[in-house]
């Protein structure tokens, strides 16, 4: 059996289950379908699946519309905001002056490092 028969299987499975409770809520709402639906259980079993898998599917459809249809009213779809943003360049004397001090700082450690190497060769 491959992946995508079990995925079918999984699937249909979940459709069973969704039609089941689909006609399960119906009984609890009108008890009036409670016979039609006992009478339902001693069909054959395999008309009995065909038929909560499709309940079960347009269910699944209609959940869909209403879960789309609520997520589509809590975004807004035609507002757009517009950020502008200006870049300045912020001018520290502090920060440059210790960039040129530590500039010169390697520098010196560059010349003695070198320095070192000559007198070790």
């Amino acid at each position: 059996m491959n992946s995508t028969d079990i995925a079918k299987l999984l699937q249909r499975g979940y459709y069973v289950t969704l039609g089941a409770t689909a006609n399960l809520l119906e009984v609890i709402q009108d008890p009036r379908k409670l016979d039609q639906q006992v009478n339902s259980l001693f069909q054959d079993f395999g008309v009995l699946t065909d038929e909560l898998a499709d309940k079960g599917a347009v269910t699944e459809s209609e959940a869909r519309k209403v879960v789309d249809s609520l997520i589509a009213q809590q975004i807004p779809t035609s507002e757009t905001t517009t950020i502008t943003t200006t870049a300045t360049t912020v001018v520290d004397n502090n920060v440059q002056a210790d960039l040129l001090d530590l500039t010169q700082q390697l520098a010196d450690l560059r010349t003695e490092l070198e320095r070192l190497r000559q007198k070790n060769s």
